[in-house]
């Protein structure tokens, strides 16, 4: 059956079953009781390069819209894009409304990641989670409240790892999420497989980076679009290259010493296939 038919048929069908993007249990966000269905319309903008980077990430954003209604949602964002007035506009899945809608930068509050913290301004934080380039950066942070002069710069090294490990990740946390959420002991399985990656590239993964990497895998939550580009990308690998990703998602799978019969059924399956191959 392949490599592909059988992470395809395997991880959508969990991603289907996936819920709202989980939140720690220490926090809730204040969900107010009536949530608006959606911002007034916007014009269609351009894809931000940035968008491959963007995908999946979920998160709590404090919403403002045009007529001044303020509301706390999850989203899960799907790409990003720039309107013809100059805006960057978030084009997310909203899980109170369950519908795809649009959300200007310039408006968010401040965003809440999944574990709680709390980031406002909110610009320094989604500059940083989305690799925005300079000219974006600085774009999101002259429509926010953040301070002038204190703009972090973009850290290359960590941009490029993430890029180069994209497709993994996908894999990665779709399969640790496969029976609900990704534990701690997941989250380390996948930092020690980008370790041993970033140590090929040449790049050092310090403690400031792991801690980036983790809040990454925290909000991660693969779409169906992102798991089918990166079997595809995977399965058009040499064999060997293939089963490094099969046992980092065996790895992941004995991480939290709960290893299910349908994840093992299908492991077994995709090494006979690499074998036979």
């Amino acid at each position: 059956m392949g490599l592909k038919s059988l992470l395809s048929e395997f991880l959508l069908r969990k991603a289907e079953e996936q819920p709202a993007p989980l939140l720690d249990v220490r926090f809730e966000p204040a969900l107010p009781s009536r949530i608006l269905d959606a911002d007034e319309p916007h014009p269609e903008g351009a894809v931000l390069d940035e968008s491959l980077d963007a995908e999946g990430q979920s998160f709590v954003i404090c919403y403002i819209n045009a007529e001044g209604v303020k509301s706390v949602r999850r989203i899960t964002v799907w790409a990003l894009k720039r309107t013809p007035e100059s805006r960057i506009l978030l084009h997310a899945r909203c899980a109170e409304t369950r519908e795809m809608m649009g959300f200007r930068a310039d408006r968010i509050k401040y965003c809440m990641d999944m574990n709680g913290d709390v980031f406002e301004p909110p610009a320094a934080f989604l500059a940083g989670i989305f690799g925005l380039n300079v000219p974006d950066a600085l774009l999101l942070a002259s429509t926010s409240a953040a301070p002038s002069g204190v703009w972090p710069p973009l850290d290359q090294a960590y941009s490029t790892l993430r890029q180069q490990l994209r497709h993994e990740l996908t894999l990665l946390v779709a399969m640790a999420q496969s029976d609900g959420q990704v534990s701690v002991s997941e989250t380390g399985a996948i930092t020690s497989f980008a370790r041993h990656r970033a140590e090929r590239l040449g790049i050092e993964l310090d403690e400031s980076r792991v801690q980036k990497f983790h809040g990454l895998v925290r909000r991660l939550r693969p779409t169906g679009d992102q798991i089918r580009a990166a079997i595809d990308e995977i399965a058009s690998r040499p064999p060997k290259a293939q089963m490094e990703i099969i046992e980092a998602c065996h790895e992941i799978m004995l991480a939290d010493d709960h290893m299910h019969a349908d994840e093992l059924h299908l492991l077994e399956q995709i090494r006979t296939e690499l074998a036979a191959s």
